[in-house]
């Protein structure tokens, strides 16, 4: 017996299988079956678990977990069509939770959620978000490795005393998918951490600029654009340091959205040691009396003020990503040792939110990643019950009693 919402689940994985040629036919229904699991098992979801609750064995998911697989040709076919300039790769390393010592790749990582160096591992995670949407997308991730690695400087870290620091590792990771996110858009968007020189200039030199945001002590100067006096030395340059508290009106263009004044311009950023379009952000917030103004910036000097802002504001989507895979399919519950298998389980836990979020979209209620996972257990309930005892009523029918049943336990339904 087949129910309705796990038939669309399967031919929705199907459909974004598709436009990959090279896969088996056992390599696809082994993949449709594992992302189904992860968004049915209700639990820890690991190889023992997905052989508990599939149809095949661990030992199946255990060998296929190791195989090469496109992440970023499966996601984009999820992706929909937006305006180029308002499109952005965001980058986002988050901590994952692992205790041992044998584990490859574990040591000391930043976690944000609580704001300390904690054991574990890492993963620099890509997505694209689209700030005409207000969705993020996830493309792929990697694991963090913090061995040293020796010999030829590449041209892309040239510019760094050490490109074995944390940002060269960083800059390497963005290297080995250049091409593939190229394809996709050329403007990288990052958190504060990321407003660094060294970074900077080494994703430029990859082809990509930059969004983020700069720190609120930042020293930026205004540019000189008058004649040349035709004396001796060096031109001039600058006309002097940009006051935060008091821009100059007759240098920065002011522009007012609904919640918030936007002040551009474009200024020499000292710690960046370049042109930057900066924008510099006044919240209107009739709560509260006074607050800092915000100052973001691109290395693109050519973009519009408001899509800077709004690429920048988008770029959270990727951290609910992380929120979503860590709370309903089990980004942080894998428990090989094997670089390959972890791989595909940490790509495999974000894409089905993807899926996930794609799959809500079907019905007329606005339905979470949780409720879809909810609504999927009970059909997956539902079909295993019907097929093990052999009845098979008409299901597929408007029937509102079968609703309800599916519905069972959603927050849509209350």
């Amino acid at each position: 017996m087949k129910i309705k919402p796990l038939i669309q689940l399967r031919e929705m994985i199907s459909k974004a299988l598709s436009g990959q040629t090279n896969l088996s036919k056992t390599f696809q229904s082994f993949f449709i079956e594992a992302m189904e699991l992860f968004l049915t098992i209700p639990n820890r979801i690991n190889f023992l678990q997905m052989g508990r609750f599939g149809r095949s064995s661990e030992q199946r998911f255990r060998m296929n977990f190791r195989k090469k697989f496109d992440w970023i040709s499966f996601n984009r076919t999820l992706v929909q069509e937006g305006k180029p300039n308002r499109r952005a790769i965001a980058i986002d390393p988050s901590y994952i939770c692992k205790s041992g010592k044998k584990t490859p790749g574990v040591g000391y990582f930043w976690s944000g959620c609580a704001s300390a160096v904690k054991w574990g591992l890492e993963l620099m995670g890509f997505a694209l978000v689209d700030a005409d949407a207000g969705t993020g997308v996830h493309l792929v991730a990697k694991q963090t490795f913090t061995d040293k690695v020796k010999g030829a400087v590449p041209y892309y870290l040239k510019h760094m005393d050490d490109h074995n620091t944390i940002i060269g590792i960083y800059l390497r990771t963005i290297h080995s998918l250049k091409d593939d996110l190229l394809k996709l858009s050329d403007c990288l968007v990052a958190d504060a951490f990321f407003s660094k020189e060294t970074f900077v200039t080494g994703a430029k030199a990859l082809g990509f600029n930059v969004i983020s945001r700069l720190r609120d002590d930042v020293r930026l100067k205004y540019l000189y654009t008058g004649p040349k006096t035709g004396k001796k030395g060096r031109p001039k340059k600058f006309t002097g340091p940009v006051d935060l508290k008091s821009l100059d009106k007759s240098v920065f263009v002011t522009t007012s959205l609904e919640d918030v004044i936007l002040h551009s311009a474009v200024v020499w950023a000292v710690s960046l040691k370049r042109e930057i379009k900066v924008v510099i952000a006044d919240y209107i917030d009739s709560d509260k009396k006074t607050q800092s103004r915000k100052v973001f910036f691109s290395t693109d000097t050519g973009m519009n003020a408001i899509d800077i802002f709004d690429v920048y504001r988008t770029r959270f989507h990727i951290e609910f990503l992380y929120r979503d895979s860590k709370q309903f399919t089990g980004l942080c519950n894998c428990q090989s040792r094997d670089v390959k298998a972890m791989d595909f389980a940490f790509n495999m836990s974000l894409s089905t939110i993807n899926v996930a979020r794609q799959f809500g979209k079907e019905y007329d209620v606005d339905l979470s990643v949780s409720d879809v996972k909810m609504l999927l257990h009970n059909a997956a309930m539902v079909e295993r019950i019907f097929s093990t005892f052999g009845k098979s009523p008409n299901l597929m029918k408007n029937n509102t009693d079968f609703k309800e049943l599916l519905f069972y336990g959603l927050r849509a339904a209350v």
